[in-house]
């Protein structure tokens, strides 16, 4: 999530998946909501999965029958995903017993409909879960999005950061850390002014931001011209690659700095990675991530330092395509 002005999304901007193994039955849910909300459709509980590991739905309509993976597994598969879990599920079932109806909300949808679907009953659950989800969404920014830059605040890595540690036990998935502040920040501040200063942060946020391509992965301010970004499901090859394009990305901002030595503003940054069969801590990772932001800082800055890093990889800052050298 990343925004820049609260509240503005409306049931226009929203997206359904619809997930169902007929055709047909797609076919149906689409034409009956084309006039409602935008739908994308998959036929497999594992293509709905995967779909959902790079897009993030509104809201999901599940068929409950379908084959390997039925509508309930692939919820409950959802519900375990930290990125996915607040996704609301409404359940298409042709079965209307009194067991079938228990075991839909044992699975954790917010409601279902019997088919043969009603259009207007249709029509209206969805929109009345999307309107509660948009309402949902706009206190969730109000409670964790810093007004200045839009990204995440402290707020929400206190939350979001340890259920990602228990994610990456749970999946025996990786998690990276990436620490980062701008260069030179306060001699920016001194020669352009806290307005310029003001909107240098909001440039960097947004760019950044937008150069991270997974919806799992969170950009967080957690100090004044510093900021962390959470990869979760990525070892150090992934960190470094996601870190060399998004200190590229900004330094291909060219704003002006006259007090840096690259006369433009740049980006140190630390990594640090919890593997699955180790024991460190959060506070551990953050510690190490700063440690590294500091060795590149310390190395001549717009530069990154990893943990296999030596020594830590600069970018360079003559032609183009800029890019990073010294990788360990």
């Amino acid at each position: 999530m990343y925004i820049e002005k609260v509240g503005e999304r409306t049931l226009a901007d929203c997206k359904v998946l619809i997930v169902d193994d007929q055709a047909s039955s797609r076919l149906v849910l689409e034409t009956l909501l084309e006039d409602t909300v935008a739908c994308n459709s998959v036929c497999s509980g594992m293509e709905a999965i995967e779909y959902c590991k790079h897009q993030t739905p509104d809201l999901i309509l599940m068929d409950v029958s379908m084959p390997e993976l039925d509508g309930h597994q692939t919820t409950a598969l959802l519900r375990k995903k930290t990125s996915c879990a607040h996704i609301p599920v409404i359940f298409v079932t042709s079965s209307s017993t009194d067991e079938e109806e228990s075991k839909c909300w044992e699975s954790g949808c917010v409601d279902f409909v019997e088919k043969p679907v009603n259009a207007c009953t249709l029509r209206n659950r969805v929109k009345s879960h999307i309107n509660h989800k948009l309402r949902n969404d706009l206190l969730e920014k109000l409670i964790y999005i810093d007004k200045l830059t839009g990204a995440y605040n402290r707020h929400y890595l206190d939350d979001y950061l340890p259920r990602l540690i228990k994610d990456g036990l749970r999946n025996v998935a990786p998690l990276s850390l990436v620490i980062f502040d701008v260069d030179h920040f306060k001699l920016f501040n001194d020669m352009y002014g806290h307005l310029d200063g003001d909107s240098c942060l909001w440039k960097v946020s947004k760019t950044i931001n937008d150069a991270l391509l997974r919806p799992m992965d969170k950009l967080v301010r957690i100090g004044g011209e510093e900021f962390l970004v959470i990869l979760p499901s990525t070892d150090i090859e992934g960190a470094k690659s996601v870190t060399k394009r998004l200190l590229e990305t900004v330094f291909d901002l060219n704003i002006p700095h006259a007090d840096s030595e690259y006369e433009r503003v740049t980006l140190s940054a630390g990594l640090a990675v919890k593997n699955a069969n180790d024991n460190k801590t959060i506070d551990y990772l953050m510690l190490e991530a700063d440690k590294n932001l500091y060795t590149a800082k310390t190395s001549g800055r717009n530069r990154f330092t990893a943990p296999t890093s030596t020594p830590s990889s600069k970018v360079e800052t003559q032609g183009a395509p800029i890019k990073l050298t010294g990788l360990g």
